[in-house]
């Protein structure tokens, strides 16, 4: 018998705060700016979502700007990300539902993902954890920020779940051992992207954040 879900993970953009499609145009404005033509909003949304600034930045820029250089250009993105934040529609209602103690594990640095979720107001919601890739060797899609989580809180991977929307995160829980959710209720996502998650593996498939409020309820009444 499969073991009661104790911990709810939360990736943030892209799930709880609607950044990804700001954090695309931004993001590609400034490589485009930089002479990267070859880089659009689709094809970072597609290929690119989930990563973090720095690892994109060395795929583009690495034989052309040195590392501070390249830090510079995220900070700047970063700033601008974080001072157009919003969050996900229907999320205080779905975080207010779920009666299990919730955490959030992403790729940003931990002082940006408090600031996001203060200025959206849903940072009571959580237990003060936040497992950052700064925390860790590798960032998603390495599983080292998801094993992080297990191990500080003591948990068995049966006793989770994740709720991911890119195909990084995805990547990075399910190597942890950890069962996802795919959350595609987000302005970036686009057409299709369920299907990329299910051809992954992911079996369970969010909407919306009604339809995360079900599923949630459901799977802590089992």
């Amino acid at each position: 018998m499969a073991a009661n879900i104790e911990h709810i993970l939360f990736d943030c953009d892209g799930v709880l705060i609607d950044t990804e499609i700001v954090a695309a145009h931004r993001f590609v404005g400034r490589m485009n700016d930089l002479g990267i033509q070859d880089l659009s909003v689709d094809y970072y949304l597609t290929h690119h979502t989930g990563s973090t600034f720095m690892q994109v930045l060395d795929k583009y820029l690495s034989a052309t700007h040195t590392l501070e250089e390249q830090r510079d250009i995220m900070l700047a993105v970063e700033q601008e990300v974080a001072d157009n934040v919003v969050a996900i529609s229907g999320v205080d209602e779905m975080l207010k539902q779920v009666s299990v103690p919730k955490s959030i594990v992403s790729n940003s640095f931990v002082q940006t993902v408090r600031d996001a979720i203060k200025k959206v107001e849903i940072s009571h919601y959580f237990t003060g954890n936040i497992f950052s890739s700064e925390l860790v060797a590798n960032p998603k899609p390495a599983p080292d920020v998801y094993i992080l989580a297990l191990e500080k809180l003591g948990l068995h991977p049966d006793q989770l779940l994740v709720v991911e929307d890119s195909l990084t995160g995805a990547r990075a829980a399910m190597q942890a051992g950890l069962e996802v959710i795919g959350f595609v209720g987000a302005s970036h996502i686009l057409p299709g992207h369920d299907s990329r998650l299910q051809n992954l593996g992911v079996t369970t498939i969010a909407r919306d954040m009604n339809d995360l409020g079900v599923i949630l309820h459901e799977r802590l009444a089992e």
